[in-house]
């Protein structure tokens, strides 16, 4: 950063006058007023249109600290004595500074008194406290000089004050003695600046209660905000002020949700723009923060013990949250931590985010403010999360600045131009954003681990888990049906950009048979750039037999050029019966390198029984290509089928005797039905009577050893006795399916021995 903005930047803050800006001359104040006018206006011209003897209305403005209260009064004061439309009728007496001494309504009086002698150049003695037995008379009595001085000077009296609710906070029969006065005597009116409606005003039973006409200074809109940029570009010469207005509208936009629209705290942002932070804008964030932090602070002392702790909770938590949480996290009855958040509501600190139940959501209105609460009053835990440094970076840059941001932060790492304590802060933060991506965030995390070595430091933040390692995590979950361990664990990325989060809990989803969910993240991986997952949505509505939307996403993932696409498409298409289409499909996988289309297309023609050859060489083809597939017992049905029976009989004895010797599962029901189909009963009735390999096969497939038996009209004694009972239906099923398929494939039928 170089001096000469470092330089421009305090110039800027100095200028605004940021704490006292009330406290500037009056031509600086009349001159810089451009927000707050609609209420300003209402104000001004309630007095103009008051004759001598009209009552007065008294006005309460509500803002939190910051929102332009003060700077309001003192322009309401400056109209009053530099017009004389209303100098002739009206002294304007503001109590600003001298507030904190009021706690009693004689200081009130006092003050007011003391003001009006130095106004009016007045030589008043007045009578001392001791004087009078009770404090209710000396009041009294100081009102009376007050109004004997507007008798006098034929004007009353705007009594401006910052702050109000301080003052009536420790009224008690004060406050109905303040009521009483104002309705009885036409001498004062009141303009209040206060940060909360305190119960004195909205509570029935309360003194003010409906006596105040209210004004609400509202967050600043994007035009307001942009007005007032471009102000204090024109009036202070900064050029560059409007050039940014002009060119960041989203920027602008984001600096209000960060500020909730506060003027005070707006002119810190365009502070840090002045100063142009570079690339580890981390630390002049934080000299930002430092000089934020008196009016925080000072908000922060202001509330009592029970509002603080709840702010500070709410602050670490960061999410809009519940009450329920906040019960937890501040071990507070639930009644107790209602009523605080209706105060603190009513305060403008925190907003309520109505939700469709009755449990609603709350989070601090001001997001800078909950971002300075972290800093300085978080725990060592707490401020290692780094969330408020990601929150804050993904509003400040967008898309594209972004990307070039993590680019660099990338190069310098690699280049080793950055210490580990200096990277990790603004690694830890770039790795929690949602701009990017799993790639570039594993990338970080990496490399800034590199810089620290073996070495290890409790106090400093740690890098969350690389995304490879979380993956390898969640599927050894998800083997051992751990799925809730498994969906917190992927909570742990917040990066949403590539959507490589979403497809994890679409696997968890899947494996745990919540389909529903399962599609809910396929369609967000899918949004977000994951084109793999069209396949997967498409598997997911095959499985789930929604043909049409398995077609739509399978023809949709072909068209970005996913080849796997289209050989489940042709295999759907195969279920369906409807073999044109997927013979289509087949035959694009086979040209696109898909190896198991060769597998699939030769089933299509066994099963259509068409093309032989082709069958016997897409089959030979895919074994060949595939040496472990067990598919060589395809390849064998297929060369019967075309009438090639080399050494048949010893190849399958091999080939079993061996899957025997390695203890592999054998499944052959489909291959000896097809051998039996294809005529072959002779053979298979030797394989079920071999030495080596016919017990196993007799104890596995009973039902197909006595069809076989039967097929090949056994001799043996009392077979149709020795047939269990209860699988003879079975066997009568599938001699007629044999039959059945035989005739499909135009051969002469068996017949069995009855």
């Amino acid at each position: 950063m170089d001096n000469q903005s470092n330089n421009k930047g305090k110039w800027f803050i100095e200028q605004l006058n940021l704490y006292q800006a009330a406290n500037s001359d009056n031509e600086s104040i009349k001159k810089n007023f451009i927000i707050r006018g609609n209420e300003f206006e209402l104000i001004i011209n309630s007095l103009k249109d008051k004759n001598e003897k009209d009552p007065l209305q008294h006005e309460l403005i509500l803002g939190r600290r910051g929102s332009g209260k003060s700077t309001l009064l003192k322009r309401i004061q400056i109209e009053i004595e530099e017009t004389p439309e209303f100098s002739s009728k009206y002294i304007a007496v503001n109590l600003a500074e001298e507030q904190a001494g009021i706690y009693r309504l004689f200081d009130l009086w006092e003050e007011v008194i003391e003001e009006l002698i130095s106004k009016l150049n007045l030589e008043i003695k007045l009578k001392d406290y001791k004087e009078f037995k009770l404090e209710q008379e000396f009041t009294r009595y100081l009102y009376q000089v007050i109004h004997e001085i507007c008798l006098k000077e034929k004007k009353r009296i705007v009594l401006l004050l910052d702050n109000f609710d301080r003052i009536v906070e420790n009224f008690t029969d004060d406050g109905n003695l303040l009521r009483e006065t104002l309705i009885n005597f036409n001498d004062i009116e009141i303009v209040a600046g206060s940060t909360r409606m305190d119960e004195h005003f909205w509570q029935y039973d309360k003194p003010f209660y409906e006596f105040f006409r209210r004004h609400r200074l509202e967050a600043l809109s994007s035009d307001e905000i942009n007005m007032l940029i471009n102000h204090w570009s024109e009036t202070l010469q900064i050029p560059e002020l409007k050039d940014f207005v002009k060119s960041n509208r989203g920027k602008i936009e984001n600096i209000r949700i960060l500020t909730d629209g506060l003027p005070r705290t707006l002119q810190l942002f365009i502070q840090m723009l002045l100063q142009n932070p570079q690339l580890y804008g981390y630390d002049y964030l934080r000299k930002v923060m430092d000089n934020v932090t008196p009016l925080y602070q000072e908000r922060l002392n202001y509330l009592p013990p029970q509002l603080r702790k709840i702010i500070s909770e709410m602050a670490f938590i960061w999410e809009a949250c519940t009450t329920k949480q906040l019960v937890e996290k501040c071990r507070m009855e639930s009644k107790l931590i209602s009523a605080n958040l209706k105060t603190l509501i009513d305060k403008g600190i925190v907003d309520k985010l109505e939700t469709s139940k009755r449990n609603h959501l709350y989070r601090i209105s001001e997001r800078f403010f909950n971002m300075w609460l972290i800093i300085t009053q978080g725990n060592p835990e707490q401020k290692r999360k780094a969330k408020w440094l990601s929150i804050f970076l993904e509003n400040w840059y967008d898309a594209n600045d972004f990307k070039k941001l993590t680019d660099e932060h990338i190069h310098n790492l690699k280049d080793n131009k950055l210490g580990f304590n200096q990277a990790l802060v603004f690694s830890k933060a770039l790795c929690q954003c949602k701009y990017i991506s799993t790639l570039e965030r594993d990338t970080i995390i990496e490399l800034t681990e590199n810089l620290n070595g073996k070495k290890t430091n409790k106090s400093l933040l740690e890098l969350p888990k690389k995304y490879s390692i979380i993956e390898q995590e969640v599927f050894q979950l998800i083997d051992k049906n751990k799925f809730e361990k498994a969906l917190k664990l992927v909570e742990e990325i917040e990066n949403e950009k590539d959507g490589e989060k979403y497809v994890l809990l679409t696997d968890i989803y899947f494996y745990k048979k919540d389909y529903k969910n399962c599609e809910k993240y396929l369609l967000l991986a899918i949004k977000n750039g994951q084109i793999n997952s069209l396949y997967n949505l498409g598997f997911l509505y095959e499985s789930l037999k929604k043909y049409k939307l398995a077609e739509k996403y399978f023809l949709k993932a072909i068209k970005v050029g996913d080849k796997n696409s289209l050989n489940n498409l042709a295999s759907m298409y195969s279920d369906m019966n409807e073999n044109e289409k997927s013979k289509k499909y087949y035959l694009e996988a086979i040209d696109k390198g898909i190896i198991m289309a060769h597998n699939n297309i030769a089933i299509l023609y066994l099963n259509q029984n068409t093309k032989k050859v082709e069958s016997l060489q897409n089959i030979k083809k895919f074994n060949q290509l595939s040496p472990d597939s067990k598919s060589i017992y395809l390849e064998i049905l297929i060369s019967v089928w075309n009438g090639i029976f080399d050494d048949i009989e010893l190849r399958i004895i091999s080939i079993i005797s061996g899957n025997l010797e390695s203890n592999e599962t054998l499944d052959l029901d489909a291959f000896l039905t097809g051998l039996l189909i294809h005529h072959q009963k002779m053979l298979v009735l030797k394989l079920f009577l071999n030495e080596k390999i016919g017990e196993e096969l007799q104890d596995k497939y009973s039902v197909l050893y006595y069809v076989t038996l039967l097929l090949n009209n056994s001799k043996e004694e009392n077979l149709e006795l020795k047939i269990p009972p209860e699988i003879q239906s079975t066997i009568d099923q599938v001699i007629l399916e044999i039959n059945e398929r035989q005739e499909f494939y135009g051969y002469q039928t068996n017949t069995k021995n009855t």
